[in-house]
């Protein structure tokens, strides 16, 4: 077996686990390939001779798995999710065993599950269209705004910088959002607006219960003006109805759609999988890219039943 491992060691509070993994996972006769990206390998140098090999994994943080897949979607090769990230928010939505020696065991066998990704377009400051994949959310708002003041200090604590930037925030601005989803056109007022690919975050809670990486659809959320303390209701919901099934969101109005244009007034910045966008123009469209990665997955993952023999 070859197996391409794209690591980038600059990810999470630091961990040597994807050595012990590559250390569990060969056997007589592979060849294990480590590419480390970051300062002189960039996503796409990484995967030019994807074809080659046999299988995948992407070590990172959901940053880092985000520009990997985008770059690997439609290649066919399945690929492994290893977590060596601050939040690894993507691998919680698969569902496998985090073990290294687990994560080995599922590579070798290399059972699949075809998922979707989003894929975001914006201008930049020169007018310019960019465009990027994401797996997890993209949003303006109260979300992007979490995501910059909590990327100085994430490397250093972990998780908890995402909980002390929003604690910060006590009173996140209020913008109108003007949503062209599918043929259809809403306007709301509210303090973010997400688009979300998979939507389960920390603690197992899903932000949009009828979300799935594997629908053909993306999932949008505008949340209702309010301060930090009055979220108390959504945040309550959430830790008593993680799958949000019995008491829904509330302060969230939701809908999903295959293709979505979003224009904020004013502006409120732009995030996608913990990436912060510099985006003054305040309009962002997306679209969703289905069944476009081959994922790795064990008997634990939330897409067992989606097993490709």
């Amino acid at each position: 077996m070859r197996c391409l491992i794209i690591h980038n060691p600059a990810s999470g509070p630091g961990t040597d686990e994807i050595y012990t993994f590559a250390h569990t996972l060969a056997q007589g006769g592979d060849e294990i390939v480590l590419r480390y990206i970051g300062d002189g390998m960039e996503p796409e140098q990484a995967v030019e001779d994807v074809s080659s090999f046999d299988r995948v994994v992407v070590s990172g943080g959901d940053g880092t798995v985000s520009s990997v897949l985008d770059c690997l979607r439609d290649t066919g090769v399945p690929t492994l999710i290893f977590p060596s990230g601050t939040a690894n928010l993507f691998f919680s939505n698969i569902g496998n065993a985090p073990e290294a020696a687990a994560l080995a065991k599922a590579c070798r066998e290399g059972r699949t599950a075809k998922v979707d990704m989003g894929e975001l377009y914006w201008k930049d400051e020169a007018g310019e269209i960019c465009r990027h994949g994401f797996i997890i959310i993209a949003g303006s708002g109260f979300d992007a705004t979490i995501m910059e003041k909590a990327a100085p200090s994430k490397s250093d604590i972990g998780e908890i910088a995402y909980v002390l930037s929003a604690l910060s925030t006590l009173e996140p601005q209020v913008a109108h959002f003007t949503i062209e989803h599918d043929g259809q056109v809403d306007e709301f007022d509210g303090i973010s607006c997400m688009v979300g690919n998979t939507a389960v975050i920390q603690n197992d809670i899903n932000l949009f219960p009828d979300c799935r990486m594997d629908d053909g659809l993306l999932d949008i959320a505008v949340i209702e003006p309010a301060r930090l303390v009055q979220l108390l209701p959504t945040a309550i919901a959430g830790v008593f109805d993680p799958a949000g099934k019995g008491l829904g969101r509330p302060q969230f109005k939701m809908f999903q759609a295959k293709e979505v244009k979003i224009s904020c007034t004013p502006s409120l910045g732009m995030q996608f999988d913990g990436e912060v966008i510099s985006n003054n123009k305040g309009v962002f469209g997306a679209r969703v890219l289905p069944k476009c990665l081959d994922i790795i997955i064990d008997d634990f993952s939330n897409l067992a039943q989606h097993v490709q023999a």
